[in-house]
């Protein structure tokens, strides 16, 4: 029985997901030419009330290759309790601790293939000394591996729902728009949200979350 409910939970989930997780409430800047949004909120449950989120921050990622640094994403970044949050190097990932929900949406502007996606994911988790013998780790990277590349243009989701015995939620969509749902314990939202608010893995990295820091 315990088994045939948490599959059927998990169908529900899935069901939920297909029909729009996160919303963006439309902002009035713009960061190359993406709208960056006021709030957010997402509903993974399928009621008819979504949770708010309060906008963090947002700002660009670069990478460097060779010798140029080329654009690839904006990120924003929502959580739902923005007063709780400690905008500081050292205690932006300690206090979302205090945080149940989430989400990080990335809207590209440059194709890149899915495996490169993931192989940036892992590099800072594991920066972040992340398990990546977690099991909800492993299925989110499996989950960003496997899914379509990511698309010029398009937006990448990561939906995040902590509930009262540390089971975390995750809903992946990737550029194509094909969800996944992932469920793991705070080890997955908290290195989720890592790869953008932590120890950064390369410089890229460190401008953004420099960015992000500062709520703009």
């Amino acid at each position: 029985m315990k088994f045939s409910s948490l599959f059927l939970s998990l169908a529900f989930l899935s069901q939920v997901a297909s029909a729009g997780v996160l919303s963006l409430e439309e902002g009035t800047r713009s960061i190359e030419g993406v709208n960056v949004a006021k709030s957010a909120s997402i509903a993974l449950t399928g009621t008819t009330s979504a949770e708010k989120l309060d906008f963090i921050g947002a700002g660009l990622r670069t990478k460097k290759v060779l010798i140029a640094n080329v654009k690839v994403y904006v990120a924003q970044i929502f959580l739902d309790n923005a007063g709780k949050f400690v905008r500081t190097n050292a205690g932006a990932v300690k206090s979302l601790s205090d945080m149940k929900a989430g989400a990080v949406h990335l809207t590209f502007l440059r194709s890149v293939d899915a495996p490169t996606v993931q192989v940036s994911f892992r590099d800072a988790l594991d920066a972040n000394d992340i398990d990546l013998k977690n099991k909800g780790i492993v299925a989110f990277l499996a989950a960003v591996n496997d899914g379509a590349d990511a698309q010029n243009g398009k937006s990448m989701n990561m939906s995040l729902k902590k509930d009262d015995n540390g089971v975390v939620t995750v809903i992946y969509e990737n550029t194509s728009g094909v969800e996944k749902t992932i469920v793991g314990d705070e080890t997955l939202f908290k290195g989720i949200l890592a790869i953008w608010l932590g120890e950064p893995a390369d410089s890229g990295l460190a401008t953004l979350r420099a960015t992000i820091l500062k709520g703009e």
